[in-house]
């Protein structure tokens, strides 16, 4: 396995503009001339306030060992809201996201772009990151959506509204990233088209897992969302709502893991 760290999506010095990328021990010559390797860009979460790439950096050689080492795998970081006045706020983080699936599907000066095939490109995103990977595809017409194959969200926020509903004490952070009066927009849920034939987003694939098991966000987000997926008209979707672990535990699971892997190679 070969990492290279700190890799700048946007080369302003910020360290919330950085990704981290893994990728086998492979050579240009044992690939395709257009690559062979699919891209995998992992969004963490953190309630968009905490975490980065490192705390999740066992998902690279994770990723990489369960895919059989078909996959090079980016764990991106994004600028976070705190409650420092000066912090950012929605849409500052899914802006970032955003750019950094480009640079790594557009951009041919880092280490291992030679090798990635930038026709199968898929994004899994944990919790906050579930919210701003399916964002990302959901809106806005961005030319690099074409490259997208695939979506994994695990213990997403799909419904803003609804998880405060449930959950009143979680305006505490919500309060740090969001405007009230951008809730209901800034949810994937309500991002969705009334007809998915009408959306750049058509083709792309979802799978959306919640944990029977996790403390933190219950399944009717993801059931929530995967209905209106369905009800939208998108082809391939799918629901897994099973013990895998509590919130953060789940990604450490090999479970987890396979679910990914059987999700792009199968």
């Amino acid at each position: 396995m070969r990492k290279y760290e700190d890799i700048a999506y946007i080369d302003d010095g910020d360290k919330g503009h950085t990704l981290d990328i893994y990728l086998p021990d492979t050579t240009v010559t044992e690939c395709s001339n257009s690559g062979s390797l699919s891209l995998v860009i992992y969004v963490h979460g953190g309630a968009w306030r905490t975490d980065d790439k490192s705390t999740v950096s066992f998902i690279g050689p994770g990723l990489l060992e369960e895919t059989g080492n078909r996959a090079a795998i980016a764990i991106i970081n994004y600028r976070l809201s705190t409650r420092d006045p000066a912090s950012v706020r929605h849409p500052a983080h899914l802006d970032d996201v955003c750019a950094a699936i480009e640079f790594l599907i557009t951009d041919a000066s880092y280490h291992g772009h030679e090798l990635i095939n930038q026709e199968s490109v898929y994004l899994v995103g944990h919790s906050a990151g579930a919210h701003l990977a399916t964002m990302s595809v959901l809106k806005g017409t961005h030319g690099w959506l074409r490259s997208i194959k695939g979506v994994v969200g695990i213990g997403g926020i799909y419904d803003i509204p609804g998880l405060l509903q449930k959950y009143p004490s979680y305006s505490d952070f919500v309060d740090m990233a969001f405007d009230s009066n951008q809730y209901a927009e800034a949810s994937p849920l309500n991002a969705i088209p009334a007809e998915s034939k009408q959306s750049a987003s058509a083709h792309i694939r979802f799978m959306v897992i919640n944990s029977t098991e996790d403390e933190l966000i219950g399944s009717d987000q993801a059931v929530g969302f995967v209905g209106r997926l369905i009800e939208a008209g998108y082809e391939d979707v799918a629901l897994i709502v099973r013990k895998i672990g509590d919130h953060y535990g789940e990604l450490e699971r090999k479970e987890f893991w396979r679910i990914v892997s059987r999700f792009i190679f199968n």
